[in-house]
């Protein structure tokens, strides 16, 4: 613009000279043709003549000068500024007034310059906002190019260069004076790469992870504690592209966001009010374990308080779920630590009484646990015989020798240590705990019980002297309708054997025996010993308790 105005003064000097000079012509001319003092006077009156048109020519050009400024100064200058501002930008190779791209103003700069802008400003500077679309709290600054996302900068100068030119002179005359008055907004060539954008959102992926909180149990001191479930989320990868990819321009340019679509990630286990319901159900379950001693006839119960159930319920979450377990090898521990209770001579079957304590927990009721006894020693003393030993020990000799074959071969030595048959020795099937028979020896009667109530009582007679009726805890073993015992041909009705006094040779109850000659034997005696080592009812209490006692009923003989 300042080359423009310069370019015209020094058109207007050059015509001012050229005035000057026609003027200086005109003096020479008049001075030639001046007339001599004797015809001056002849032409003073031409002289005066001749001023008055030359005053009226001077005026002329006055007014003509005028005109030609005016001229100049409303189409000339105005037309030479344009002129000269086309010929500075397309000169200087630089972009036209008011030209910015998508924001940043790069009027008279190069294309180069304007890339270099643009570079710096869209791809090093600038930081769009990655957000989480369903929670905009969770947003994050980062880079475009880290999302595959940037400005061409190239490109992008090259159209703002364009802009306003090759349309012609009056067309980029106007770009000039439009972008001198306003602003010119250039939408920058952004460029996509989906794959670098992938790429950045598998790697994302883990920062917007929330794990999915499974409901959970747990029990503190008997009390459940409950934990409610609680969904996560996760980023949707895809999702999350689709959607940049649907318009990176707007991402960049309008939104400067990076969509982070997330999905929610349902818990494994929403609820656990099942199992809540059980670990409740085996807190009150309140099972009890029942015992029987068929030897002393004793009953033992035991029941684990609330504390103790709970010590034993395991919580194991699993992929499908919450389950609610039992230590086993806490319960075995109870049970073993009650079968200490019953002393070192007695115990009970370990594995039922846990099968026993798991079916109370569920809810089933248990048959009674039968205790067992131990094997003991016996020391021999002087005198003693191995059939005095089993009468004191209420043990049959021979069940003796079962435990102990040398005393078969060498007989008994004294001071030798024997092994003792446990106490419960010849109880030898399954215990029927509710009921028992018990024999006095000394009292020559019998107690009949059942449920731990004396249901019947009978004078009996027992073994003589020479064939004594064998103390001791025995059952019954057989039932014979009408026995018969060929070494004293006795018939012996309602026969309940009970004990082997040797092999083969069976003890037991019955009715009065008859003789094959048809007499009733010892009517008149019971409540004295007459048998040959049976136990003697009538014939009415031998009936009714041959109906009454099935086999394994314990048979409890007293001295």
């Amino acid at each position: 613009m300042v080359r423009a105005i310069d370019s015209g003064r020094a058109r207007s000097g050059r015509a001012g000279g050229e005035v000057t000079k026609r003027a200086r012509v005109v003096r020479d001319e008049a001075a030639a043709t001046r007339p001599t003092r004797a015809s001056r006077a002849a032409a003073a009156e031409a002289a005066n003549s001749g001023a008055h048109s030359a005053v009226a020519a001077a005026t002329g050009n006055r007014a003509q000068r005028g005109v030609l400024t005016l001229f100049l100064l409303v189409i000339a200058l105005p037309v030479a500024l344009a002129l000269g501002a086309t010929a500075y930008f397309d000169l200087r190779g630089v972009i036209l007034p008011g030209v910015q791209v998508g924001g940043v103003p790069v009027q008279g700069y190069t294309a180069e310059q304007a890339a270099a802008e643009l570079e710096r400003v869209w791809n090093q500077e600038l930081r769009l906002t990655a957000v989480d679309v369903s929670e905009p709290m969770h947003a994050w600054l980062v880079a475009p190019a880290e999302f595959g996302l940037r400005v061409n900068p190239e490109e992008s100068a090259a159209l703002a260069y364009a802009a306003g030119r090759g349309l012609g002179l009056p067309e980029e005359l106007l770009a000039i004076w439009d972008g001198l008055r306003q602003a010119q907004e250039i939408a920058p060539v952004v460029e996509f790469d989906p794959l670098v954008a992938l790429a950045a959102y598998e790697k994302w992926s883990p920062e917007l992870a929330v794990l999915a909180s499974d409901a959970g149990l747990s029990l503190d001191s008997g009390e459940v504690l409950i934990a409610a479930s609680a969904p996560g989320r996760e980023l949707d990868v895809l999702a999350s592209l689709e959607w940049l990819a649907g318009d990176p321009q707007a991402a960049l340019l309008d939104n400067a966001l990076i969509p982070l679509v997330t999905r929610p990630v349902e818990p494994g286990i929403p609820e656990v009010d099942t199992q809540v319901a059980e670990v409740e159900r085996l807190l009150t379950s309140q099972p009890t374990l029942t015992a029987y001693d068929p030897v002393t006839d004793e009953w033992f119960r035991w029941s684990p308080d609330r504390g103790r159930i709970a010590s034993w319920i395991r919580i194991q979450a699993h992929s499908t779920g919450v389950a609610v377990e039992l230590d086993q090898s806490l319960q075995r521990e109870y049970v073993a630590a009650l079968a200490e209770e019953l002393g070192p001579e007695r115990a009970v079957d370990l594995d039922q009484a846990l099968k026993a304590l798991q079916a109370g927990l569920q809810g089933t009721e248990s048959a009674p646990l039968i205790i067992r006894y131990l094997p003991r020693e016996h020391v021999v003393r002087a005198g003693e015989t191995l059939n005095s030993i089993g009468f004191a020990a209420g043990i049959p000799y021979w069940k003796w020798l079962e435990l102990n074959p040398q005393v078969r071969v060498r007989g008994l030595v004294v001071g030798e240590a024997l092994a003792m048959p446990p106490k419960d020795a010849m109880l030898e099937l399954p215990v029927v705990p509710h009921k028992r028979i018990v024999v006095s020896l000394a009292e020559q009667h019998m107690w009949v019980y059942q449920d731990g109530e004396l249901i019947a009582d009978h004078v009996v007679s027992t073994g003589i002297p020479r064939s004594p009726t064998f103390p001791g805890i025995f059952q019954v073993k057989s039932h014979y309708l009408n026995a018969y015992a060929s070494n004293w041909d006795l018939y012996m009705p309602h026969f309940l054997g009970i004990y082997d006094a040797t092999p083969g040779f069976e003890n037991g109850i019955h009715g009065l025996p008859l003789l094959s000659n048809g007499v009733r034997l010892w009517g008149n005696v019971l409540g004295r010993p007459a048998s040959y080592g049976c136990i003697i009812l009538t014939l009415e209490a031998a009936e009714q308790l041959y109906e009454w006692a099935e086999e394994g009923v314990v048979v409890e003989i007293r001295r």
